[in-house]
């Protein structure tokens, strides 16, 4: 068996093999926190500012207020004959109010008016006037002329439904 030479030994001037590995490790610490924890705290930083709303805020500035309210549009006065089947004329009067999620879908809602005008009514018409009475009715009227607008307009977002003035007669 052959046997390998001994490593040379270091001179004065020279470090040893393994004490350059150890004199580089402390050296990448230092770099590493010096850079990478003000990063950090950056990100951190940028995190929290952008989740609690100063960062959109100041981006979209006054534009980003005006969009977030709710936007009104008023339907026109809606008289429905009720489906009564002894022949007696029995009518609905509605007054109502869309309420929409921004700017955005208000104008392509107005656009839409001559489709919701003719949903409201062509569900009013196959109502029965007993189906209308009393806080229940009305909710029930409600929901059901929300889920009808909203399939509609969509792909626009309708809040509710908000009657001014319901009249059973």
């Amino acid at each position: 068996m052959a046997k390998t030479p001994a490593p040379p030994k270091p001179t004065k001037d020279e470090p040893a093999p393994g004490a350059e590995a150890a004199e580089v490790a402390p050296k990448k610490r230092s770099k590493l926190l010096l850079f990478g924890a003000p990063a950090a705290l950056l990100v951190l930083l940028g995190g929290g500012l952008w989740f609690s709303g100063v960062i959109p805020h100041l981006l979209h500035g006054k534009k980003s207020a005006q969009a977030s309210g709710p936007i009104f549009i008023k339907i026109p006065e809606i008289v429905a004959n009720l489906n009564v089947p002894s022949g007696q004329d029995s009518y609905a009067k509605l007054e109502a109010t869309l309420e929409l999620s921004g700017h955005a879908s208000a104008a392509a809602v107005t656009k839409d008016m001559p489709r919701i005008i003719d949903v409201f009514q062509t569900y009013l018409r196959a109502m029965h006037p007993s189906e209308l009475r009393g806080a229940s009715g009305t909710y029930r009227l409600r929901e059901a002329l929300i889920n009808r607008v909203r399939i509609a307009v969509a792909p626009n977002v309708v809040r509710n439904v908000l009657f001014e003035e319901l009249i059973v007669q």
